[in-house]
């Protein structure tokens, strides 16, 4: 009988996705000779070569590619039998890999982590940052489990949850003639130099439509990769941009020189949602969390406005 442990797969994944040996091991948290072994043994147990070693990279073989694919199955289906065990027993346990936008994670991904973690005490919270089409591509293949993004965008099949509407605010640097605390009307955007997020970004459209919404103009720029850089670009007086209010802490705080002034209705803004895959058997707590969640975002924003 052909005795081949998890353990061994999940080495065989990571080499594949390291492309190293060396990497591959420190992820798994194992020596890379112990690695190595291990991979050496799956080969003279299955009878063939999955990897050819040589060179900076490793490659994988023809038969290496078909066997990971495989084991990326089996592993998550391993994943999910611990996950239906656990339900039984009315707790969460094992690794939830989460992402969020870049756009949110340094503002709202501790509300997500401190909630998550009161909810699921048994469960070990994995985090990242990625753009919103590489966010939901994991989320399909299942590299991930959870997604925090801005909606409206194309999501696929994923399932869709609400948690929150998060308004936009106007930045602008201290001193500006429009930097007083009276909600500002949305017009007031064509005839302001507005610095955005590059292509690429969800916030870089939703921005963008609140600015076409204002009037027809050509003074929106496109600047920059990072709401920090464009906050800090809005304080040395290149132009204005429009925050989500979570940033504001952060981006437009005593000292920054940049002034946060609020829209009066219709006051444009985003809303935050959860995604994650219909047939993911752990469904049974990520839609009760999302509940919870929507509760604690919609608290701090309310704090934040």
């Amino acid at each position: 009988m052909l005795q081949v442990t998890l353990r061994q797969l999940e080495y065989a994944v990571a080499v594949a996705d390291h492309r190293h040996f060396g990497r591959a091991a420190e992820a798994s948290g194992v020596s890379q000779p112990g690695l190595s072994a291990q991979i050496r043994e799956l080969e003279r147990r299955l009878g063939v070569r999955l990897f050819e070693r040589g060179g900076r990279h490793v490659l994988l073989t023809e038969a290496g590619r078909d066997i990971v694919e495989r084991s990326r199955d089996v592993l998550r289906g391993a994943a999910e039998l611990q996950v239906a065990a656990a339900a039984h027993h009315g707790s969460l346990r094992g690794a939830v890999r989460i992402a969020s936008i870049p756009t949110m994670a340094p503002y709202l991904l501790p509300t997500l982590v401190h909630t998550l973690r009161s909810l699921w005490p048994d469960a070990d919270l994995v985090l990242q940052e990625l753009r919103t089409a590489e966010l939901v591509r994991a989320v399909e293949h299942g590299e991930l489990d959870l997604g925090l993004l801005a909606t409206p965008v194309d999501t696929g099949g994923l399932r869709v949850r609400e948690l929150a509407h998060e308004p936009f605010v106007l930045a602008l640097p201290v001193g500006h003639p429009l930097a007083i605390p009276e909600p500002a009307p949305v017009r007031v955007l064509r005839d302001l130099p507005v610095l955005l997020l590059e292509e690429g970004h969800c916030l870089h459209h939703h921005a963008r439509a609140a600015c076409e919404i204002a009037g027809p103009t050509d003074r929106t720029v496109v600047r920059s990769a990072s709401l920090s850089t464009l906050a800090q670009m809005v304080a040395s007086g290149i132009g204005v941009t429009l925050l989500p209010v979570s940033t504001v802490e952060l981006e437009a705080r005593p000292g920054t020189d940049v002034v946060a002034r609020p829209f009066a209705p219709p006051v444009p803004g985003r809303t935050i949602s959860l995604v994650w895959r219909e047939t993911d058997s752990r469904e049974v707590f990520f839609g009760p969390a999302a509940g919870v969640l929507g509760d604690a975002l919609e608290s701090l924003l309310a704090a934040a406005g």
